[in-house]
């Protein structure tokens, strides 16, 4: 069992060690699952640091601390290209993932003011200016050599996948997701695959929703969070982003998801259709996950992306209508 106060301690000493800053105060965020997260306040100006939990991070396998490093390292390039996202520090070896005498995982970044916003509370401004970072994060993406492709459109995993959601909603009488479910597999049984066979591949943030934007007055102050970048289709970003800053009970406001795009298009490409193709794709990813026994009878009060999800598979019939011409 991890004791969170000895893991602080053994981080404010390797700081000082690596780095030379004296921290005086660690103030707890209560953000993200398992991670731990501060802001250090130190003799050279404050900073975030973020402490990997070994129950959600297995980092002692080489292979996914090397993958952690290298989104790291991705981040800090784009930072140093402009993009507004934070400083990641690196040790004199040049390592971004810092590891205490006694095993554990850190990182250690510039602290960025900035407020989360709710989600689906985005305005008009706000909106634009996140299309903008978007679109000019996608575009610096594009000169960093691809890795493997992480996933790929695939019918029929996707309804073997909801099928065996059903049969548990089934088992357990939920007549509300039984139906939801019933509904996501025509959904995916009528949706034509050869859609997607167009789509560009690139490096993603794969993880552009609310809780990963820091927002000023101006605009975005920061986006969060890259550790899930992967390689696979950068408009799953612009459905994520679209969604969490456009999409509130009841329906899409489409202004604001018209400024979004106004603003992507400065910095890359976002033809009529795009839109479309790239909310289906997060509901083929999205939908299995959220769409759960699990999920649906934990949570009591829907979480957001279980509400998004609902209604994507409510209203997909209606999609081309709403959004398919943006």
């Amino acid at each position: 069992m991890v004791e969170i106060n000895q893991v602080l301690e053994e981080i404010v000493s390797d700081i000082y060690e690596k780095f030379g800053r004296s921290v005086t105060d660690a103030c707890r965020l209560n953000r993200g699952w398992l991670n731990v997260k501060w802001r250090f306040t130190t003799d050279h100006g404050p900073a975030f640091v973020k402490f990997y939990h070994p129950d959600r991070y297995k980092l002692h396998v080489p292979e996914k601390r090397r993958k952690i490093e290298l989104t790291l390292s991705l981040q800090q390039r784009l930072h140093e290209s402009g993009l507004s996202c934070p400083e990641v520090y690196a040790s004199s070896e040049g390592v971004f993932m810092h590891e205490t005498s006694a095993g554990h995982h850190y990182v250690i970044m510039n602290w960025v003011e900035g407020n989360v916003p709710i989600p689906g509370s985005m305005g008009h401004s706000h909106m634009v200016d996140l299309g903008k970072t978007t679109g000019h994060m996608h575009q610096l993406l594009q000169k960093v050599p691809l890795a493997k492709q992480a996933w790929k459109p695939d019918q029929a995993a996707c309804l073997k996948e909801l099928q065996a959601n059903l049969e548990q909603a089934i088992q357990n009488n939920n007549l509300r997701l039984t139906a939801l479910l019933e509904k996501a597999i025509r959904n995916i049984q009528t949706l034509d695959f050869e859609r997607f066979s167009e789509c560009p591949v690139g490096w993603l943030h794969w993880d552009l929703w609310a809780d990963n934007l820091l927002l000023d007055a101006e605009g975005i102050a920061a986006i969060v969070d890259f550790d899930r970048m992967d390689v696979a289709y950068p408009e799953i970003d612009i459905a994520r982003a679209v969604l969490s800053g456009a999409w509130e009970v009841g329906g899409i406001r489409v202004d604001t998801v018209h400024a979004f795009l106004h603003g992507y298009r400065e910095h890359a490409e976002a033809p009529k259709g795009k839109l479309l193709r790239a909310v289906q794709m997060l509901y083929l990813i999205e939908s299995v996950w959220w769409l759960r026994t699990e999920i649906y009878e934990e949570t009591g009060v829907p979480a957001r992306f279980l509400q998004e999800m609902e209604w994507l598979t409510e209203q997909w019939d209606k999609l081309p209508e709403l959004i398919g011409h943006l």
